[in-house]
């Protein structure tokens, strides 16, 4: 397998499985082995100013989560290109997964499938989990249209094919309601800086892999039964992938949809 391959590949695993992470601390410069690399600039973020259909509307609501144990389908469609030639545009196959995850009162998660086995490596049941674990956001128990927060997490676990460490930044802004499958359902908007690091192997090759982008999120609540029910974020990120000293540069562009199916 030539370099460039294994770094195109893993730099598409490694960023398709941050996108529904959830918020983290502000990120610092990157170094590869035997210097700093290059850190050109980042394509134009997916999100300022906010949309008009994202401008808020009136209304106050009390929120809280539902306990219990529910279903949710992850769809992911993304696109990367090497930053020396973006007309190499390549288009990921879609990925669509399911998980099941057990949801407390005040929005604590505990992943119920995939079930994980203790080990070393990363799988695609390891990566869902750790998305799965990150995806449900911690909100204010009362919620006026307009109100603004911040929330910061780091979370670790594999993403794509190696173990790594991702910081997000988020800024909410409550919308309102809108309608969503003829349900009216509280829309919120966010915001992210994302930044992620991570270190693994392919054959003889050591991999260090780090990134950092923006991204924008609405996501949809049903407070009448405390439930999140779908959430559709897009990303933009900066892909460093270094393989045995040899750096590589990527720009991805990622959009996931998260659905309920059912609770259980």
């Amino acid at each position: 397998m030539k370099l460039n391959g294994i770094a195109g590949t893993l730099s598409m695993a490694f960023i398709v499985a941050c996108a529904s992470a959830s918020p983290g601390i502000a990120p610092g410069p990157v170094s590869a082995p035997g210097g700093s690399a290059a850190q050109p600039t980042l394509p134009p973020p997916l999100v300022s100013p906010v949309s008009a259909k994202s401008v808020p509307r009136s209304g106050s609501w009390n929120f809280a989560y539902a306990p219990g144990t529910f279903s949710y389908a992850f769809t992911t469609n993304a696109t990367i290109a090497p930053i020396s030639d973006t007309t190499q545009r390549r288009v990921v196959p879609e990925l669509s997964q399911t998980a099941i995850i057990t949801i407390s009162g005040t929005g604590d998660v505990q992943v119920v499938q995939p079930v994980i086995v203790t080990s070393a490596s990363c799988d695609s049941n390891a990566t869902l989990a750790t998305r799965a674990q990150a995806f449900i956001p911690k909100l204010p128990n009362h919620i006026t249209a307009g109100d603004r927060w911040r929330d910061s997490t780091t979370t670790s676990g594999c993403r794509g094919m190696i173990p790594a460490e991702s910081t997000v930044i988020s800024n909410y802004i409550a919308i309102g309601d809108t309608t969503l499958a003829n349900t009216v359902v509280l829309q919120i908007h966010r915001t992210d800086l994302l930044t992620a690091s991570g270190e693994g192997t392919e054959g003889q090759h050591r991999i260090l892999v780090t990134a950092k982008g923006t991204g924008a999120a609405d996501l949809f609540l049903d407070v009448a039964s405390g439930r999140f029910v779908h959430a559709i974020n897009t990303q933009t990120s900066l892909v460093n992938v270094n393989a045995s000293g040899r750096l590589t540069q990527f720009v991805q562009h990622v959009t996931e949809s998260i659905s309920i199916t059912a609770p259980r």
